[in-house]
């Protein structure tokens, strides 16, 4: 009997190289496209697809990644995003910097009302913490919106791919 693939193993396995690559080449995350990727994998590394999860990319000021992590898995159609909790994985990788992610299980990839909301609130109760919030990337289906650039982006840049 053939082995089954865990793939979410295996997209926690792409990402901690990832990151570890971004480090060591001293490759900064410059842009919403090369973000896409991490978030993608963290995507599918979190687990159940139909479900929405939240997340956050954190960067220091080199805009090396320091972490990716999953905050919150909610239902099919919400995620809890507690600003507290971006806040603690921010400082806890010496991050300077943020991008927060969330997943469309319905496919949409446009933002909502709360979403622009909490955009806004998150960004403001950063601030003080001298944390920036780079972008909120929104992933749906094979497409992530940038709520920054105010437009869907390409997985990766044609130049400059991470994998």
């Amino acid at each position: 009997m053939a082995k089954k693939t865990d793939y979410a193993e295996l997209a926690k396995r792409c990402i901690a190289h990832l990151v570890k690559e971004t480090q060591i080449n001293s490759r900064p995350v410059t842009n919403p496209e090369e973000a896409a990727q991490f978030v993608a994998l963290a995507v599918v590394a979190g687990g159940d697809p139909g479900r929405e999860c939240v997340g956050v990319l954190c960067l220091n000021a080199a805009g090396r990644v320091t972490d990716v992590r999953i905050l919150g898995v909610g239902t099919v159609n919400q995620a809890p995003v507690y600003p507290r909790e971006v806040a603690k994985a921010a400082l806890l990788s010496a991050a300077t910097a943020v991008i927060l992610f969330h997943n469309h299980p319905g496919g949409q990839c446009h933002p909502s009302a709360d979403d622009l909301s909490l955009t806004r609130t998150l960004g403001e109760a950063l601030r003080p913490l001298d944390i920036v919030l780079h972008d909120h990337l929104i992933l749906a289906g094979n497409q992530v919106y940038s709520i920054t650039c105010g437009r869907t982006v390409p997985f990766a840049p044609e130049t400059r791919a991470l994998f």
